[in-house]
């Protein structure tokens, strides 16, 4: 995980669907008031929510932290990254250009804050070992399924791209223990994902789970979950793309896999070799 942006806000977001009423309360009132977290204690924030410093504690600790210290101090960081940011902001006049650049900047680095090596290597691992791979999404998060399949046959491991939900189960259901299904769901509470990855678990195909919140229903006994920040965690969320986290976690998957042995280096420039030589005969002859 990256040491320099803890993206704090990033990972309270992903949580939110397992925090409790209370905990939900303390979640809202860190998001919204991050000057007032910064500068003061425990006692002071409990009694301004109206909550116990237990509860804080216990919050702190849900949200991937020791205790309210070891909060404090990352969300002191973050705010400073932002703090960083807003002045870059102010220090020209934004266009629609710029604000979008910057809100995609804020995506892909907290994406890079949330993803670990660890779990980029546990990925490649399955997916080497695997018999069968089916990549599975709807909508937006079917264009990062897409990638993936796409990005992996490139390399020479064949994969499977499904959106259509009888597809999914019917994929899901002639899995076995040495196949694995990839499952990418912004939410993931979509009803058509979770059936199928249902489905995988019971055949007892390995569950990979890419989502942009934690504790739901597919990441729930997976063997490896991503967990992305949301777009709503920034400015202009209604003018981007669901899947920009997605796809920037389908280029940290294929680099590990790729630096991993060179074959697949090899693969990678001979298949791009090939479709450049066929893209020039066509150009050739139009």
């Amino acid at each position: 995980m990256s040491s320099q942006v803890p993206a704090v806000i990033a990972k309270i977001v992903s949580q939110t669907q397992k925090l409790t009423y209370g905990e939900n309360q303390i979640a809202n009132f860190v998001i919204h008031n991050p000057e007032f977290i910064t500068r003061n204690t425990i006692t002071a924030i409990a009694n301004e929510i109206g909550v116990s410093e237990t509860s804080i504690n216990r919050f702190c600790k849900k949200v991937g932290y020791k205790g309210f210290n070891d909060f404090k101090i990352a969300f002191a960081q973050d705010a400073f990254y932002r703090d960083m940011q807003a002045k870059k902001k102010e220090r020209r006049e934004i266009n629609p250009i710029d604000a979008l650049a910057l809100d995609y900047n804020e995506l892909i680095v907290n994406t890079s804050a949330l993803v670990t090596e660890e779990q980029l290597n546990q990925v490649v691992d399955l997916l080497k070992n695997a018999r069968r791979i089916v990549v599975i999404g709807l909508f937006d998060s079917f264009l990062a399924a897409m990638a993936l399949r796409n990005r992996l046959a490139i390399i020479g491991e064949m994969a499977e791209a499904i959106n259509d939900s009888r597809e999914m189960k019917i994929a899901a259901s002639q899995c076995g223990p040495d196949d694995v299904v990839i499952a990418f769901s912004r939410s993931g509470s979509t009803r058509e994902i979770i059936d199928a990855v249902s489905i995988a678990r019971v055949n007892q195909a390995k569950v990979i789970a890419i989502t942009c919140y934690d504790a739901s229903s597919i990441t729930e006994n997976a063997a490896v979950d991503i967990i992305v920040p949301d777009k709503i965690s920034v400015n202009n969320s209604a003018f981007m793309s669901n899947h920009i986290t997605f796809l920037f976690v389908v280029d940290l998957i294929m680099s590990v896999f790729i630096s991993s042995d060179k074959k697949y280096l090899k693969k990678k420039l001979d298949s791009e070799g090939l479709l450049a030589s066929d893209q020039s005969i066509t150009n050739y002859f139009l």
